[in-house]
Parts: structure tokens; C-alpha cells; sequence
């Protein structure tokens, strides 16, 4: 079981990858373009041209046996005798003895980028002699001094020898190293991919974030009730535009995720004698607010009374999420109804005058659906929240409906979702994937925990995993 679970994992993670590697892609064409240019300048800069000047020569040692090939006419000494000359001869021109002895002629140092070698075709009389430098006549004058002063040096170690001029270069016309820049580009561009690669591969590794569902429930040790998928919405406006199933074009995979959750909703209120539902994050910009507004009309059109009240009094978003200021036959009339949970908390409004029954805001005629706007933000509502008036509030609520949906602030940045909780039967914690750090999750989790508020359990927003139900008309 281990091992399976092994494989899964890697096989997660290199979907992980994959999909990090995707989002990077503009990163990847960037350093591609950054270490082409790099790796060509390095190139114009560093490029030093590479003349090669050389000689072959026949050697001929005083005392050797030699037979003659007269079909080719091509001289070979013994095995012997040749293989003594293709060991010493090139030992004789590399040594530094002679290299000093040129250097003096010449006038000049010879440095180590000058490169001197000598090379013996096998069992036979032939040598190359080959001078490499990064000025063309350069290397050819020296070629010229090291055959000149060859064999006073080589008389002394192997006899007296007679060099044969066969072929030669000249002053070498072009280098033999040319600037290639495809090639630089070439690699440069790689080396900008790998390091995009490699970066993508550690980001990957040191995330610390909820991905998939089974993350829920290994990670946060919550029971998962579902996951909402990502939906690219296309912008017609200036206007941000939310995910809400009174839309008729809604994402229809959207649909069924929501209905997913509410019947899983439904279930655990009905085991467990919920009414009451706090809907919180960890962070803003989770997405807790649309899922929210989305339960409760999943659970208002299977035919419960449903009771939104949106919480979140530092930034109330329930009423843009419903659409309420678009819809130009009810414009002007909730024009006057602006007014939310907070005047009814500060005693200015009654509750009766600030709530939104379905048919006010463009539902059908027995629509169970009602809604309580924020009202007009404020910085901090923790104190009007953790009032009796808000115990109240609650209470008669409970009376008169079947589920009441609490849309809270954040639990991991403010304390509204904390005072919330100890008037709430459950809690419901929204995590969108790959958003918020494990940490941040952890913490608003517990601190919902120190009110001593059950978790239902928690939902995935935007995920990216493959739902194998069929999408229903």
C-alpha cells in the first residue's frame, strides 16, 4: 500500500510540476531571451581567434635499416627504428629546452596559450610539426625557428637526423576556431530553460499549500465537503464579474460542485441538528464569500428557508456577489434599502426593514431565499458582533429558518470570525488551491477551534482536479 502510495504521490507532484512549469512559461521565454544575449555577448567578448601554422617532414636517421615500397614509393623503416623515432621525436620539440632556444631567437616569450606539438604517423619516417597561436605570422615565424633549431637539439639525444620538407601551410589565412554564434544562442537558451526548470522544481518542493482534496483531510485533519472548480470568467466589463448560480450561462461543472456540497451540507446538518453555519478563510481572496452566497441559494432553491447574513462588516461583497447593483428594475428600489447588519447592531434599522426577501432582489415569487446586506463598511465590527443584540439577531433567525448562512471576515487576519463562532452550531472552512501558506490555513483553523465551535469541515476552491461525473443539462 506503501509503495502505491509512493507512486501517487509522484505522480501528483509532476502534475504539480507541470502545471507551476505552465504558469512559469513567460518566466522560461524571458531567461531563454536573457541567456541567449548572455551566452552570445560572452562569446563577441571573449572570442580569440586560433591560427594554426604546420609542416610534415620526412626524418631520416643516420644508421637506419630502411625498405622501400616501390609500388607506392614510400620509405618504412624497421619496427624498431620507427618506433624510436614516433617516441622521441616528439618529446624533442615540445621540450622546454627547446622552446627556451626559440623564445631567445625569436626575441619574444612564448606563453602557454602558444601551443607547440609534433605528431608521428605509425612505423613511419613522417612528422608534423604544428605551431597554434593567436596571431596567424606569428605562429608561422615560430614554426620556421623551431624547425630551424630542431635537430642541433635532437642530434644530441637520437644521432644526427636529415628533415625532408613535405607540406606546409603558410601563414594560416583563417583561425581555426570561428565565432558560432548558433551555438551560443543555442545554449544560452537551455541554460535560461533549466534554470526556469530548476526554479519551478524548488518552488514545487518547498510549497507549503493545500492542492487537493486528500491535503484537506491529511494536512488539516478536516473532513473534505467538496471542491469548487476554476472557472475562467471572460471580462465584458470594467465591472468584476462573480460566479453566482442565478446566472443563467453559469459554468454548468460549477453547478454541480455546489449542489455537490449541499447535499453534503444538508447530510451533516441533519445527522448532527445544525442550523447554523459560519463560512470563513484563512486569507481574503479565497473565494469564501462566493461560495457562500452560492450554498445558501443551492439550499434556498432545494426548497429550504435559507437566511444569508453577510458578516463581514469591514468589507461587506454579498451584495456585488448577488448582483444587486446590475439589475436595473430593482436599482431604484434598493436604492433606499442600502442598509445592512450593521445599522440593525448600532440600533438605527430594525431587522425587518434591512432584510431582502428573494422576490426583492429578481428571485421567483416563492423563493425561500433571504438576505441580510453587510450595510455600510466599518474597520473594525468585532465589537458590534460580539453584542446580545447579535445573540438576538441570531436567535430569531434560527426560528425562522431552516439553515442560516454566516458570511465572516478572514479567521487568520481578524477576530469577527472568532466572536461569530460562539453563536454558530458549525463551522465551514473555505481553502483555495495553492493560495494561502500551510501556516495561515493552520492558524485560522485554530483559532476558530479556541471558541470551541465544531468544523464541519472544509471545501477546495479552484481546484484543478479532474471530475469524473458527467455534467448534467
Amino acid at each position: 500500500m506503501q509503495e502505491k502510495e509512493g507512486v501517487i504521490d509522484l505522480f501528483d507532484w509532476a502534475v504539480d510540476y507541470l502545471r507551476t512549469l505552465r504558469r512559469m512559461i513567460l518566466w522560461a521565454v524571458f531567461f531563454m531571451i536573457l541567456g541567449a544575449a548572455a551566452f552570445s555577448l560572452r562569446t563577441y567578448v571573449q572570442y580569440e581567434p586560433r591560427y594554426t601554422a604546420s609542416s610534415t617532414f620526412t626524418i631520416t636517421m643516420e644508421g637506419s635499416s630502411r625498405q622501400t615500397d616501390y609500388t607506392s614509393g614510400v620509405s618504412y623503416y624497421d619496427s624498431r627504428t620507427a618506433s624510436q623515432m614516433e617516441k622521441t621525436f616528439p618529446h624533442i620539440l615540445t621540450s622546454s629546452v627547446l622552446r627556451r632556444k626559440v623564445s631567445q631567437e625569436m626575441g619574444i616569450p612564448l606563453t602557454e596559450e602558444m601551443e607547440i606539438q609534433a605528431t608521428a604517423v605509425e612505423k613511419t619516417n613522417l612528422f608534423t610539426i604544428s605551431v597554434t597561436d593567436s596571431d596567424a605570422e606569428r605562429a608561422y615565424v615560430v614554426l620556421q625557428s623551431v624547425i630551424r633549431n630542431y635537430p642541433q637539439f635532437s642530434e644530441v639525444i637520437v644521432g644526427k637526423v636529415d628533415m625532408q620538407l613535405v607540406d606546409e601551410t603558410g601563414i594560416p589565412p583563417r583561425p581555426d576556431n570561428v565565432k558560432n554564434y548558433r551555438e551560443a544562442v543555442a545554449l544560452g537558451a537551455l541554460a535560461g530553460l533549466a534554470l526556469v526548470m530548476i526554479w519551478a522544481a524548488a518552488v514545487v518542493f518547498l510549497r507549503r499549500t493545500i492542492q487537493r482534496e486528500k491535503d484537506i483531510r491529511e494536512k488539516l485533519n478536516l473532513r473534505c465537503l467538496g471542491s469548487v472548480p476554476e472557472v475562467m470568467m471572460k471580462k465584458r466589463s470594467k465591472k468584476k464579474s462573480y460566479l453566482v448560480l442565478t446566472d443563467e450561462n453559469i459554468d454548468q461543472q460549477f453547478q454541480e460542485s455546489i449542489r455537490m456540497i449541499r447535499n453534503k451540507v444538508e447530510h451533516y446538518a441533519h445527522a448532527n441538528r445544525k442550523k447554523i453555519f459560519l463560512i470563513t478563510s484563512a486569507l481574503a481572496g479565497e473565494g469564501k464569500s462566493t461560495i457562500a452566497v452560492n450554498l445558501a441559494l443551492s439550499l434556498a432553491h432545494n426548497g429550504k428557508r435559507v437566511f444569508l447574513a453577510d458578516c463581514d462588516l469591514r468589507h461587506p461583497t454579498d451584495r456585488n456577489i448577488l448582483g444587486l447593483e446590475k439589475k436595473d428594475g430593482l436599482r431604484e428600489a434598493l436604492e433606499e434599502k442600502k442598509e445592512g447588519l450593521r445599522e440593525v447592531l448600532e440600533g438605527k434599522k430594525s431587522l425587518k426593514e434591512c432584510v431582502l426577501r428573494g422576490k426583492e432582489i429578481g428571485l421567483e415569487e416563492d423563493s425561500t431565499f433571504s438576505f441580510l446586506p453587510g450595510g455600510a463598511g466599518m474597520e473594525d465590527g468585532s465589537e458590534l458582533l460580539g453584542t446580545d443584540r447579535m445573540r438576538e439577531i441570531l436567535e430569531q433567525l434560527r426560528e425562522e429558518a431552516d439553515y442560516v448562512i454566516l458570511d465572516s471576515a478572514p479567521s487568520g487576519l481578524l477576530t469577527d470570525a472568532v466572536v461569530l463562532a460562539k453563536y454558530a452550531d458549525a463551522g465551514i472552512f473555505v481553502v483555495r488551491r495553492d493560495f494561502a501558506r500551510m501556516d495561515f490555513v493552520s492558524e485560522g483553523i485554530d483559532h476558530l477551534a479556541e471558541s470551541g465551535i465544531t468544523m464541519a469541515g472544509a471545501i477546495l476552491n479552484a481546484s484543478q482536479e479532474r471530475h469524473d461525473r458527467k455534467k448534467q443539462d
